[in-house]
């Protein structure tokens, strides 16, 4: 447990190793069903209620494990999981003294505050619209706005709560950039892994004689695997099958010097090195698309150069990024 940040990180491992064990055995068709059941044997809960939700999860997970997913979204959400946070958005507390002034009701353009005998406020949610006038007049601070911890990781606002009580994203609005999926304290929403592919890949190289499977890694590598030497990683790495480890941060290099002299035709130029970043632009600025830059992403670039220079080679990239 000491190489995770949190149990859902754990637990999230969990689901991938015993996923990729039985891709590897060439055992996951016939055992698919029965991997929650390894992860949580017994009739004792360790998480919810009970274990047969905890399974319910966990065989949600082990879909996303293997690629699949409700959307076309890289980021879902497991609706299962999801029925556990307040979704009481703006809320008067303890703190409302029943001062005389009223501010919240005068900001209030919906009536939705009103006063009981003790002269303390209450907020009529039925015309409440979630605009916090009141909370930004009141002199107490009494006025807190509760949101999900999804709702407060998500800047750009793409995630609501359905009418079954659980979070919904926008995949229109929804960046990829996975702060939602950190936050979750209950591991509802999650992103669908690409491990299934990536072993596949390697077993059909056959050790790398029908083609060359390259690992390009970014730079996060040398510090989130704090608990192994970065040799020891990359030698772990050549020995599930790649054919040899290269640092995206020579296609940031790359990037960099083409992007100078993007930056000095066009005068104004804003980076393509962060998916999410270049999809939040779209989605949200789309006035200023023309000046993202054209180059591709470090990733892409020392990928491309790789395929350029190097025949009959797939690459697979390794990083803590969910949009890339």
């Amino acid at each position: 447990m000491r190489k995770f940040d949190t149990k859902v990180q754990y637990l999230k491992y969990k689901v991938l190793r015993e996923v990729a064990r039985q891709a590897w055995n060439d055992t996951l068709l016939d055992n698919v069903l029965d991997i929650p059941k390894m992860i949580v044997p017994g009739k004792v809960p360790t998480m919810r209620c009970c274990v047969y939700k905890e399974r319910a999860i966990l065989a949600e997970r082990v879909k996303l494990a293997m690629g699949g997913g409700n959307t076309a979204n890289i980021i879902n959400v497991i609706d299962i999981a999801c029925d556990d946070c307040p979704a009481v958005g703006y809320q008067v507390t303890d703190s409302c003294r029943g001062c005389l002034a009223h501010r919240c009701e005068d900001a209030c353009r919906r009536g939705a505050i009103s006063f009981d005998h003790n002269h303390e406020a209450h907020i009529d949610k039925t015309k409440c619209v979630e605009c916090g006038q009141c909370a930004k007049v009141c002199p107490y601070s009494a006025i807190v706005n509760r949101k999900r911890p999804c709702q407060n990781a998500c800047k750009i606002k793409a995630i609501s709560i359905n009418e079954d009580n659980a979070a919904k994203i926008d995949d229109e609005k929804c960046i990829q950039c996975g702060a939602c999926v950190y936050q979750c304290p209950f591991g509802a929403i999650s992103d669908r892994s690409f491990i299934i592919n990536v072993i596949d890949m390697l077993k059909k190289s056959q050790g790398n004689t029908k083609y060359k499977v390259y690992a390009l890694v970014a730079p996060a590598i040398g510090s989130q695997l704090n608990y192994a030497k970065l040799g020891q990683v990359i030698t772990g790495i050549k020995e599930l099958g790649f054919y040899t480890v290269v640092e995206a941060a020579l296609g940031a290099d790359m990037v960099a010097q083409a992007e100078s002299k993007e930056l000095t035709e066009k005068g104004f130029l804003t980076s393509s090195c962060c998916p999410a970043f270049v999809r939040y632009v779209k989605t949200a600025f789309p006035a200023l698309v023309p000046y993202i830059s054209h180059n591709l992403s470090p990733m892409a670039t020392i990928a491309k150069y790789i395929k350029d220079h190097e025949q009959n080679v797939k690459v697979v990239f390794i990083g803590p990024c969910t949009a890339k």
